[in-house]
């Protein structure tokens, strides 16, 4: 099977390339890639950490074309998202119980020749995911929501706490309508005052009050109980000194993100970490878990997909999204290619 698949390298550097994908093995499925999202973890490598070229795009849905003898959970013309990981089910972890650990299970990252961004790709059977009742657009969504789930059990969010998000790109804004459902008692988002589309979003998935971050610091900010019980955080690890001076004692903070260079180190008055009894949580959605919830939440409406979806675009048109994204901060939230 032939496929396109695009290729990029750090600085904004593209290729698209035609490749041979082979004949799939017993536990292999052929995929025709109908969307892939852009992610926050494409942005990163395609700025700076992708050294070398690479296949890129893991936010994933397709239709299955043709699959190995041993695969026994699809079939083919089955409507299907992709696990970025999954857990090997032998090791010390898995055997323990905390296969939420382990991710060592198959996975189709450097597998093949290709990535999301393609027109087709090979994945191992571990990671095929059948979906109904969802486009292809707003499946590929199932993966990045897998993330904000992982970050919302990680802080533990209770009915009746005040939350603040810092950060309000589509992780951000998931893991918001996550806390409204949970039971949050307030929700604070917050974001610099340029990102119009993201705050009308946070607005319309729940939030209580914006801060304008580039206005109000969060250390000056008014909160109704002096600060709030968790802080869900998708924005640079720089922003965390900040959440812990918005949570109140005993707060949770949640972080999740990739920061490379000097940015990926943090200072912080341990005192007041200590005094307040704080937590800071690390969330790492790998192995990816809660696709069979995720693909729920989205068919029932309790994540408004179609609402994160801001843009869509062709193969073609990839190297000029990934550009508009990063170009763009009033209107864009999620970027999702759709193969036709």
């Amino acid at each position: 099977m032939k496929t396109k698949a695009w290729y990029a390298k750090a600085p904004f550097q593209f290729e698209l390339r035609a490749g041979e994908l082979g004949e799939i093995c017993e536990d292999e499925v052929l995929i025709r890639v109908k969307a892939c999202g852009i992610c926050g973890t494409d942005m990163t490598s395609v700025k700076s950490s992708a050294e070398n070229w690479e296949a890129i795009g893991h936010e994933i849905a397709g239709v299955v074309v043709r699959k190995g003898a041993r695969v026994n959970h699809v079939v083919e013309g089955a409507s299907v998202t992709l696990e970025t990981s999954t857990f090997c089910r032998t090791c010390e972890w898995c055997r323990d119980g905390r296969y939420d650990l382990c991710n060592k299970g198959p996975s189709f990252w450097g597998r093949n020749f290709s990535m999301g961004f393609a027109d087709y790709i090979v994945a191992p059977k571990e990671a095929v995911v059948p979906f109904e009742g969802l486009s292809f657009a707003v499946a590929s969504l199932v993966e990045p929501l897998g993330v904000a789930v992982d970050l919302t059990e990680t802080v533990d969010i209770q009915m009746g706490d005040d939350v603040l998000v810092l950060g309000l790109g589509p992780i951000g804004l998931m893991a918001l309508r996550l806390a409204k459902l949970r039971g949050a008692r307030k929700i604070y988002a917050a974001s610099r005052s340029h990102s119009v589309k993201r705050i009308e979003t946070a607005l319309a998935f729940g939030a209580d009050e914006i801060i304008h971050t580039d206005k109000t610091p969060l250390e000056s900010y008014l909160f109704d109980r002096g600060g709030v019980d968790r802080v869900l955080v998708s924005a640079p690890p720089s922003t965390i000194p900040s959440a812990f001076k918005a949570a109140r004692t005993g707060g949770v903070i949640g972080f999740i993100g990739i920061e490379y260079g000097a940015g990926a180190g943090i200072t912080f008055d341990a005192n007041e970490f200590h005094f307040k009894k704080l937590q800071l949580r690390a969330s790492h959605a790998t192995p990816a878990l809660f696709f069979p919830k995720c693909i729920e939440l989205l068919k029932s409406g309790a994540v408004d997909g179609d609402a994160l979806i801001s843009h869509t675009f062709s193969l073609e048109e990839f190297p000029a999204a990934m550009q508009a994204l990063r170009d763009d901060r009033g209107s864009a939230v999620k970027m999702v290619m759709v193969n036709e």
